[in-house]
């Protein structure tokens, strides 16, 4: 028998977990290994205001978070929701928490009347591609980045 997926909001206890997940992804989105977990970090994403945090939960295990914020949208006047991340653990894809996350987000939204709910997808990740435009449009504006260390990141 399966276990249910919860996604909820995650708590500052669940922070250790969230460390090895964003180790992880960190890997991933560099290509690289993935560096230590780092408790600290994620505690400060948790405490952060500012940031809002869901996460795909099974039988204890967290298996992918969304960070997301709620932002001023200047051309309607009205609030828009950005996922800024995204990551679900390689051995839980295949689930669709991906999108039962970014649903969970847009229901979030929906109740505060945002106009919209956008999110970045690196250019080759085809299967992020693929599972997006099941849930939503392409919009058409492109991303860039400005590293403000000096240090290039991809």
């Amino acid at each position: 028998m399966t276990q249910v997926i919860t996604i909820r909001r995650l708590t500052a206890e669940e922070a250790p977990a969230l460390a090895g997940l964003l180790a992880a992804y960190a890997g991933e989105m560099r290509h690289a290994a993935p560096p230590p977990p780092a408790p600290a970090l994620a505690a400060g994403i948790l405490a952060d205001p500012k940031a809002e945090l869901l996460g795909a939960i099974q039988a204890g295990t967290l298996l992918g978070f969304a960070l997301f914020f709620d932002l001023p949208e200047a051309i309607s006047g009205r609030r828009a929701g950005q996922i800024d991340d995204l990551y679900v653990s390689p051995d839980a894809r295949g689930q669709r928490l991906a999108q039962r996350l970014i649903e969970a987000i847009a229901a979030i939204g929906r109740e505060r009347g945002w106009v919209h709910l956008r999110w970045l997808v690196p250019q080759d990740n085809l299967a992020a591609q693929r599972a997006y435009d099941r849930l939503a449009e392409r919009a058409p504006w492109l991303s860039f980045a400005l590293w403000l260390d000096g240090q290039e990141r991809w």
